[in-house]
């Protein structure tokens, strides 16, 4: 009973996550320049990524996308490249995440853009990265200005990796004005001169040239595109009813940002806060941020939580808690249905503490964390350890129905059922070990729930063979007790 109090004391130390981490042998990088910068710019930079990347001996395909023009779904640009990298395979190199961030560390010196370097896991979470802070406002400027608070928290969390804000610096452009009354003075409508502009910016397709059974677009666009600036557009040409004007003479000019994308959530505008770990678990550096957090004092209207993979996680272990209390309830009523007892069902169940145990010490000696599936295996535990119990029991029942004395019963029990339940138990360790070691790419997704298996049921094993029969044996002398001073008292009777 110490032990399992010490057990579940120490459980603040094995980390939480919501599912593990796996080695797919593949990493996926993200180049982002300078807003605004040309595509061929950007290709040199590229060019520099992947000189870097074949100097690793743990690289073995290099695929590369520039612009926004790539297969990359995600590509907003042509300030932007992807590159997908397939490693050589697992045997021959270390781990996905270490080189990850060799990778990270070998690119921090290319000047004019910024890297973001994530190991692959296999397993789609969901948009963003292993954290993520929800920021929620009304005032964009408060938001951004808030989120560049919380980003340089989070980046003094050690493990975090590739921090990031959806409210980040956003793309530059030339932002005109036009003056209405000018405009109508002149028989313009600014949906007219919008239409004159686009047409010079991007062009306008007009009708498609087909020849050999292909088409081909025609666009009109303005001659002087490919020097485009201030200058030429404020001099940029308006047809109107009494001849042509200057744009500058019915619009002004000005320089500026606009946002790269404004989410909401409930009708409320929403900045997120992103990152990837290295080395640490989710629950850990969710504490850590959290501490940092609430020395911010928010506005009025402000608030900041917690979504991504934490909120995942919250919400299965809920359920699988559920879960976990109705497998317990549902083997204790087949058992109390099967013995036709509540004792004995109960004495059975004290099998199942006593792994708790073994789970703590399996994941702190493992280094592994808590997670969705390391739950799934605390569920499975249940009826595996449950199982040994049963052995036990059931012989010492027939032992004493035999009339052998409670004592001797439970020693007869324990010398004879003692091969039946290791034998029972060494079957399911030894099946369970090859993937607890996790063995082969990906396998490290399923090596929490045998490492909570192996470590439960050996534990459930010795608390089988010591507490269960201590147990059964003190509630057989509490019901001897209660028979006694619920019997009637025979020397009171008078004799007839």
């Amino acid at each position: 009973m110490v032990l399992i109090v010490l057990a579940l004391g120490m459980s603040p130390l094995v980390g939480a996550e919501f599912m593990p981490k796996s080695d797919s042998g593949q990493i996926d990088i993200t180049l982002e320049a300078d807003k605004g910068s040309r595509l061929e710019d950007v290709d040199k930079l590229a060019a520099q990524v992947e000189t870097k990347l074949s100097k690793n001996p743990a690289v073995d395909i290099i695929y590369a996308s520039v612009g926004s023009s790539g297969a990359t779904a995600s590509m907003s640009g042509s300030n932007e490249a992807s590159f997908m990298v397939q490693l050589v395979p697992k045997s021959e190199r270390k781990g996905a995440e270490q080189v990850a961030e060799e990778i990270r560390q070998s690119l921090k010196d290319i000047s004019g853009a910024k890297t973001t370097v994530t190991a692959s896991s296999g397993i789609s979470m969901g948009s963003g990265g292993a954290v993520a802070l929800n920021i929620r406002g009304d005032d964009l400027d408060t938001l951004r200005t808030l989120s560049k608070q919380v980003v340089d928290i989070v980046e003094k969390v050690p493990g975090t990796r590739n921090v990031s804000s959806s409210l980040e610096d956003g793309n530059p452009e030339v932002q005109i004005r036009i003056d209405r009354q000018r405009a109508m003075a002149f028989g313009l409508t600014p949906a007219q001169v919008s239409s004159e502009i686009k047409m010079a910016v991007d062009g306008t397709t007009v009708s498609k040239y087909r020849s050999d059974g292909s088409e081909i677009d025609v666009t009109i666009t303005s001659n002087k595109k490919e020097s485009s600036d201030m200058d030429t557009l404020k001099q940029l040409t308006i047809l109107t009813a009494q001849g042509s004007i200057p744009l500058n003479e019915i619009a002004s000019f000005e320089l500026s940002t606009g946002p790269v994308q404004i989410d909401r959530e409930d009708q409320t505008r929403q900045g997120t806060i992103s990152c990837d770990l290295l080395n640490r678990d989710l629950n850990s550096v969710t504490k850590d941020i959290q501490a940092g957090i609430s020395a911010l004092k928010l506005p009025a209207g402000y608030s900041i939580d917690f979504g991504g993979e934490n909120e995942q996680m919250m919400e299965a272990f809920s359920s699988l808690l559920l879960a976990l209390i109705m497998a317990v309830l549902l083997v204790y009523v087949v058992m109390v249905v099967q013995y036709e007892s509540f004792r004995d069902p109960f004495v059975i169940m004290f099998a199942l503490p006593g792994a708790v145990i073994g789970i703590v010490l399996a994941l702190l000696v493992t280094q592994r964390a808590f997670s969705v599936n390391a739950f799934i295996g605390i569920i499975m535990l249940i009826g595996i350890a449950v199982a040994n119990a049963i052995v036990f029991v059931d012989y010492l029942k027939q032992r004493l129905e035999a009339g052998m004395e409670r004592t001797e019963a439970l020693l007869e029990t324990g010398r004879v059922r003692l091969r039946p339940i290791l034998m029972t138990a060494l079957a399911t360790i030894l099946a369970m070990i090859p993937l607890a070691i996790g063995l082969g790419e990906g396998s490290e997704t399923n090596a929490p729930l045998a490492t909570v298996v192996i470590g439960g049921l050996i534990a459930a094993t010795f608390v089988t063979l010591f507490l269960v029969p201590v147990v059964y044996s003190i509630l057989d002398d509490w019901g001897q007790k209660f028979k006694k001073k619920s019997a009637p008292n025979t020397e009171d009777i008078p004799l007839a």
